[in-house]
């Protein structure tokens, strides 16, 4: 097949995506209002200035190079047509007036927050979904929040994980007598780290016997806030900050903590791609109840799952694993097997692959 996505080049998943289509022999090429390089795909970019790098608003001049997307598109000739993110460059698909069908991925924040803004940014997101011919959603429950806005059914394509990178096997620690919890995700405040820290801080005073390790990974706005807060509750000794990591040493975090925590307070988390993989590495997650993270985990047999914001109960969650480590032990079992069953980078691709290929000859 030739395959074009319509998706920010520099992404992670649009990368993964690609690549994974390009392996199987596909020919793959990706239209992108930002210049970057993908191996063995080809991307053609379109020059949208600074807005980038902009707030929302600004990016309302997406909607301006339609034009240029359907030439490049009819030049391409392709197959199939997949727009990743709904209201950027699924709206700018949306005026772009190809003739060919095409998909239009849902991420979250694009279906979740984005519409909720104002009458404007709602109408822009009922636009794009009117005009697509068919949707895929990450999770079911994101699916479900887009109903509101079109009567159209989506296609459920989780995100999945390479096994073979999130793998319990990565785990060196020795016995080194501590106890890590920790997180891989953007230090941003709808991820709910000062949750993190602030039940961290509660389990610290409690229980120092614990020889506590808190270790997080990930940039984003918050960062200074959130270095101050850990001084402020006097723990910053304990906690690690480990900046922007590879997915090569997310791997090795997740695999090496004793409980991976994902703490995030709003409902645009469509689907726990970090819960997914901790569980991979065979580690028991404490989420909260996010619908997207419950139905990436399962609860009460690879995650516990804690009221959004609630610290305390936090807390005790972790006091609770802490206490128990053949309960730690069933729950990454159970979370690698769940996983494996679930959510595999090649069975979760091979499914997308297959609904292409019916779009394709209808």
């Amino acid at each position: 097949m030739k395959i074009c996505f319509v998706a920010p080049a520099n992404n992670y998943h649009t990368q993964k995506w690609s690549s994974w289509f390009s392996n199987q022999g596909h020919e793959v090429h990706v239209i992108s209002f930002i210049n970057a390089k993908i191996p063995n795909v080809k991307v053609h970019y379109i020059d949208v200035g600074d807005i980038v790098n902009e707030g929302n608003l600004k990016k309302l001049n997406y909607l301006f190079h339609g034009k240029e997307i359907r030439r490049i598109i009819n030049s391409i000739k392709p197959d199939i047509i997949n727009a990743h993110y709904a209201t950027s460059y699924g709206t700018a698909m949306a005026t772009s007036r190809v003739k060919n069908p095409y998909i239009v991925s849902l991420w979250g924040s694009d279906v979740y927050d984005f519409p909720k803004r104002n009458f404007l940014c709602e109408s822009m997101l009922k636009y794009c979904l009117k005009k697509s011919d068919y949707l895929f959603s990450t999770s079911k429950v994101m699916a479900e929040e887009a109903s509101k806005y079109t009567d159209k059914k989506s296609y459920i394509t989780p995100f999945g994980v390479d096994m073979d990178v999130f793998n319990p096997c990565k785990r060196n620690r020795n016995n080194d007598g501590k106890f890590v919890v920790g997180t891989v995700k953007s230090l941003n405040k709808k991820y709910g780290i000062d949750i993190f820290l602030n039940a961290v801080s509660l389990v610290y005073k409690e229980h120092p016997e614990y020889n506590l390790e808190v270790r997080i990974a990930g940039k984003g706005n918050d960062e200074g806030k959130l270095k101050k807060l850990a001084k402020e509750l006097k723990i910053d000794s304990i906690v690690k900050w480990l900046g922007f990591i590879s997915q090569e040493d997310a791997a090795k975090e997740w695999a090496n903590m004793d409980i991976g925590i994902i703490p995030s307070v709003s409902d645009s988390e469509s689907f726990g791609v970090s819960a997914v993989e901790c569980q991979a590495c065979g580690v028991p997650v404490i989420i909260s109840d996010i619908p997207g993270l419950e139905e990436s985990t399962c609860p009460g047999k690879s995650s516990l799952v804690v009221p959004r914001g609630d610290y305390r109960i936090l807390a005790d969650r972790i006091e609770e694993l802490y206490s128990d480590q053949q309960m730690r032990l069933e729950m990454g079992l159970y979370g690698r097997k769940y996983v494996l069953k679930n959510y595999e980078l090649n069975d979760c691709f091979r499914r997308v692959e297959k609904i292409y290929y019916s779009l394709k000859d209808r």
